[in-house]
């Protein structure tokens, strides 16, 4: 889970920087958004399911469930309602995560490829 988060935050980092440098301030602060949004989810939620499965407490996991996205929706609906939100920019700052996803895909398949090898 750190490398994911750490990819993510690096894209975070270089999307933000580029959209700022060449293209509309709102656009870059829509994709920070939507990164930062997808970012804290799935922080919040490695935190969340490491004390789930040390105490094995199932009322937290579902509150936990019920909770995280109800509050995502209030975050997103207030988001949307800001000036300068573009829910295109916001959308691919969300999307930004496939890029962590598949950099940690090739990680692993590198790691068991080394594996294999006798």
């Amino acid at each position: 889970m750190k490398f994911v988060l750490t990819i993510q935050a690096l894209v975070i980092l270089l999307g933000g920087l580029l959209l700022g440098f060449f293209a509309a301030p709102q656009h870059s602060y829509s994709f920070i958004s939507g990164s930062l949004v997808i970012f804290l989810s799935f922080l919040l939620a490695g935190v969340a399911w490491v004390l789930i499965f040390n105490k094995k407490l199932v009322a937290l996991a579902i509150g936990i469930i019920v909770f995280k996205y109800a509050i995502l929706g209030i975050i997103i609906f207030k988001l949307v309602a800001l000036p300068w939100f573009d829910t295109l920019w916001f959308a691919l700052g969300v999307a930004s995560f496939i890029l962590s996803a598949l950099a940690y895909a090739v990680k692993e398949a590198l790691r068991e490829g080394k594996e294999d090898v006798i």
